[in-house]
């Protein structure tokens, strides 16, 4: 429980002002500002101490024995997990700095792996590295409560995946830039698997993990409105059926999830379903080359292009922003309604990028796109002078 939840409960009228400051206080609950800045500071730390560790180990390589190397980094990992649950658990009194140092036990897990790997020349796949990494560090978010560890344990998985993806024999190999659909994907399980752990014990976790998913998803999804993007994929070498079973694992979580949603009525569950749900149908089109050009036939001219692909990326991005922001309206979520306006604003450069060529269409672009911005000005000044009278109500009604 942080004290912005609180915030929320008081404004809503849920609770007085008198019991929103017991409620602080009886559970000590600090402000956010200086628990995020010791974080940040202790996180850049813990990175730096690693990178040193290396380093000072990395210069004196060949002169360490064998056995020392091994126990050297075995004590390294294990002495600050150590001093990471002395500082959290034992004192109580510096659990960021345990954090921080709990995460420096983590990457050097890593090491060890590496390490191992090094000295008895064993060669092996590199994602089983990863993996081997990943499984070994699953359990210390839960078991440390710790939203470091959490992300950490994302970004590992992730890597894995990346690492899978890109490994020629495995199972979900994907030669072409078809993979970056993949990744897109998993964007996705991020996002539901942050949905389904609201309303239970570990919900701290919720949000660091919404915002990774949705933010990798954005990032992958967004060369989809490129026009060199669709290409001949004929001998890529892919695994068709994962994509799908990808597909279907993510819209099963995104539909367990969105259940969580207290703030929004069941029409905007739904519509907000929906648009994961529109975008996920078009990166299936993509997937399978419903969007391929075709290279055997002879040349085609199109006023637009050889492919209206770019074009139906575009539109799909730019609404699925705008249903974004007003779900971050209704959450009350900064970061939803930033990240639309950014992507939204993506979306618009990469258009003009791609419809730039003779005179003739770029003029059509820059009559299109002014009407656009005029229509689109008069819609946001009356949707900003709404939202404006909706709070203005709100703060009287919570008035006594």
């Amino acid at each position: 429980m942080k004290p912005s939840d609180i915030q929320k409960m008081h404004e809503a009228g849920l609770i007085t002002d008198e019991q929103r400051q017991k409620i602080i206080e009886h559970f000590q609950l600090k402000e956010d500002g200086g628990g995020k800045f010791l974080a940040i500071v202790s996180l850049i730390g813990a990175v730096l101490i690693a990178a040193g560790i290396t380093l000072l180990i990395a210069a004196h390589w060949n002169e360490i024995p064998r056995g020392v190397k091994i126990a050297a980094g075995l004590l390294l990992m294990l002495g600050f997990h150590a001093g990471g649950w002395w500082l959290r658990e034992v004192r109580g009194k510096f659990r960021k700095t345990g954090e921080a140092l709990h995460l420096i036990g983590s990457c050097l897990f890593l090491a060890n792996i590496a390490l191992i790997g090094q000295i008895y020349n064993i060669v092996s796949r590199p994602p089983n590295a990863f993996l081997l990494w990943w499984i070994g560090i699953a359990a210390l978010p839960w078991l440390l409560r710790s939203k470091a560890q959490h992300v950490l344990l994302l970004i590992a998985f992730g890597i894995w995946f990346g690492f899978e993806v890109n490994e020629r024999g495995g199972l979900i190999y994907c030669e072409s830039q078809r993979q970056i659909l993949l990744y897109a994907l998993l964007g996705l399980v991020y996002l539901g698997a942050g949905y389904c752990l609201r309303r239970t014990p570990f919900s701290e976790f919720d949000g660091v993990t919404e915002k990774l998913g949705l933010f990798a998803f954005l990032i992958f999804v967004y060369p989809l409105t490129w026009k060199d993007f669709f290409g001949g994929w004929e001998n890529s070498e892919i695994r068709q059926w994962f994509f799908p079973a990808l597909a279907a694992f993510a819209l099963l979580l995104l539909a367990a999830g969105l259940r969580n949603f207290t703030t929004l009525t069941r029409q905007w569950r739904w519509t907000w379903f929906a648009a994961l749900l529109g975008m996920m149908v078009f990166m299936v089109t993509v997937w399978f080359g419903c969007w391929q050009l075709d290279h055997t036939g002879e040349s085609r001219h199109y006023f637009w292009g050889e492919s209206w692909s770019y074009l139906v990326g575009s539109l799909a991005l730019f609404v699925f922003c705008l249903l974004q922001i007003q779900i971050g309206i209704q959450e009350r979520s900064q970061f939803l309604v930033n990240l639309g306006v950014t992507f939204i604003a993506l979306d618009i450069l990469a258009a003009y990028c791609d419809l730039f060529g003779s005179m003739a269409r770029t003029g059509v672009m820059f009559l299109i796109s002014g009407i656009f911005l005029i229509v689109f000005g008069v819609y946001l000044e009356k949707k900003r002078r709404a939202l404006m009278k909706q709070i203005k109500s709100q703060a009287a009604e919570i008035k006594p």
